[in-house]
């Protein structure tokens, strides 16, 4: 139990001394300032504004002349042309798009149909199913019906 009191006394005394003071005052310590320069941020400036006036221009000055610059032609938006699939026949037969159009064929008739031209083809189309394409290029493109050879059409597309 001595022993307990012994460490327990030593514990208190290394305790004492770490929150002792170390003998040196806040006046012995020098403080020397230091000026820290201050760099302003660049801002940006807009532009100052010119106003040209015709009465001062010297012998070395051209004025400047007035440009018309064109409008931008807008593309239309593309469209969807429909061409039904009735009685045997395509109906319209022929038709003129603007690339980037598409052609949607509806089958209306009781029996199957297959739409099928140089760069597509639908797939069996029976009453009531449609199929779209997209003619992204100028150019005549005939088609037909390959389950029904005499049904022909033909898209036209020009730009």
């Amino acid at each position: 139990m001595r022993r307990d009191y012994i460490i327990f006394i030593i514990l208190l005394w290394i305790l004492a001394e770490g929150c002792a003071e170390n003998g040196v005052e806040e006046s012995d310590l020098a403080v020397t300032p230091v000026e820290t320069p201050v760099v302003p941020a660049e801002v940006p400036q807009a532009p100052a504004e010119i106003v040209e006036n015709p009465e001062n221009y010297t012998s070395n000055q051209t004025p400047v002349e007035n440009v018309t610059v064109p409008e931008a032609e807008i593309p239309a938006e593309p469209k969807t042309v429909e061409v039904k699939i009735e009685d045997f026949a395509f109906n319209p037969d022929s038709v003129t798009i603007s690339p980037g159009d598409t052609v949607r064929w509806t089958n209306l008739d009781l029996f199957t149909h297959k739409v099928t031209g140089p760069d597509f083809s639908s797939g069996t189309l029976r009453d009531g199913d449609s199929y779209g394409f997209t003619f992204t290029r100028e150019g005549t493109y005939r088609y037909y019906c390959s389950i029904h050879a005499s049904m022909e059409g033909v898209v036209i597309v020009e730009g």
